[in-house]
């Protein structure tokens, strides 16, 4: 059946985008999540741009098995666990602690965003170019999160 409904797109996208959205809905309050929502797009927004430079215009790499369900070449799915990574991202935000930990917290995500591109691209969905491996993701990532901090 939800092969049926993906017509050909990878389900890890599917499987990722919804797991990814229900644990920001199981773990931010709601009035909370409405709060951050705008911010969550902004990242996306920022985060789409990113993925589309880095696959588009400078070839990094490309996603497999994305179609129907893609933004010019990015999964959909993908761009809604972006969204739902930022909400967590933010809500989750030591705001709190010192502005050192801050810088952590976020290299933290940068990591993890390395993490994640690792898997894609040992599963097979998102082969690199020669010239490319998957720690020069932890800049661009870091960055995205930095700006959606700040």
């Amino acid at each position: 059946m939800i092969n049926e409904f993906l017509q050909g797109s990878s389900p890890v996208y599917f499987y990722w985008g919804i797991a990814m959205i229900a644990l920001s809905v199981l773990l931010v309050p709601r009035e909370e999540y409405r709060q951050l929502i705008p911010y969550a797009f902004a990242g996306t927004g920022i985060i789409y741009l990113a993925l589309t430079l880095a696959s588009k215009i400078f070839k990094a790499w490309k996603y497999i098995e994305v179609e129907p369900f893609s933004l010019f070449g990015t999964p959909i799915f993908v761009l809604a666990a972006w969204g739902a990574t930022f909400i967590i991202f933010l809500w989750a935000l030591p705001i709190h602690l010192p502005a050192w930990i801050h810088y952590v917290y976020i290299s933290f995500y940068g990591f993890t965003g390395v993490v994640l591109d690792y898997f894609f691209h040992q599963y097979g969905l998102r082969p690199y170019a020669s010239w490319y491996n998957g720690w020069m993701w932890f800049f661009p990532v870091t960055l995205v999160f930095y700006l959606v901090y700040k």
